[in-house]
């Protein structure tokens, strides 16, 4: 048997598992402690529990009423790690370092993706680009050579059906982790 707590997110009731409520305690109060700016500190808190709130509610069905230490996972996985949010004196770009494990989300390590965002036909250039630490105009006169030549084409196109295209923050940002061009 498992101990629930009720608790209040952008004025919304939630009943969450005690060990699910550790875990979100901890995110909070790691955020919390980065904007320790009056207003700033506390609207960009208001939204963040605005957007949990909104997540929380999605994953609950009617005859779930609890949340689950999985579902808190899978919210932070989507909010991203604190360090992350921003108010930071780098911008929030600082996508190197590893998740922290206090909260349970993944190790965040850099993944190879098309980038629908800057992309000239499919973003495989792009892509490769942002992996390999290079830019990404070089990758698509290499890949014009390549066509000329005879590979290039389908070169580009086992690579466009192969890697996966970026579709959420978190994946742009596995996609962007260490790179210098953006």
């Amino acid at each position: 048997m498992k101990r629930t707590i009720q608790i209040n997110l952008a004025g919304t009731i939630f009943n969450i598992d005690d060990d699910a409520y550790d875990i979100l305690r901890i995110y909070l109060n790691s955020v919390e402690r980065q904007f320790t700016s009056g207003v700033e500190g506390r609207e960009v808190m208001n939204d963040l529990e605005t957007r949990m709130s909104e997540l929380f509610t999605e994953r609950l069905k009617p005859l779930r009423q609890v949340i689950s230490i999985d579902d808190v996972r899978e919210v932070l996985i989507v909010l991203g790690a604190p360090e992350d949010i921003g108010g930071r004196p780098d911008g929030g770009q600082r996508y190197s370092r590893p998740y922290s494990d206090n909260y349970g989300g993944p190790r965040r390590s850099r993944r190879m993706y098309r980038d629908g965002q800057d992309k000239s036909i499919g973003g495989v250039c792009s892509g490769l680009a942002y992996y390999f630490n290079t830019d990404p105009l070089l990758l698509r006169i290499l890949f014009v050579i390549g066509l000329f030549i005879g590979f290039g084409f389908l070169l580009y196109l086992i690579l466009w059906i192969a890697i996966p295209q970026a579709q959420t923050m978190d994946q742009v940002n596995e996609m962007k982790s260490g790179s210098n061009y953006y």
